[in-house]
């Protein structure tokens, strides 16, 4: 693939397609985690909203993690 112009290397991104990414790790990983946590907080029947927020919480935390790792250099 070191013929291919257009084959980039873990690490080297256009700054549109790392914004890109970015927005979705970060939406994503907030709505999936975020719905998790509703899931879990009815299951063990916690007051409205912990469980949304404790896993929108991890959810961001989890997508900035991914974030980091994808992206440096």
């Amino acid at each position: 693939m070191a013929d291919n112009p257009h084959h980039k290397s873990p690490g080297e991104y256009s700054s549109k397609g790392a914004a890109g990414a970015v927005l979705g790790y970060l939406f994503a990983g907030i709505v999936v985690w975020g719905f998790l946590g509703w899931l879990a907080g009815e299951f063990l029947g916690l007051p409205t909203g912990i469980g949304i927020a404790v896993g929108m919480m991890l959810g961001a935390a989890g997508a900035i993690y991914l974030i980091m790792k994808r992206l440096s250099a």
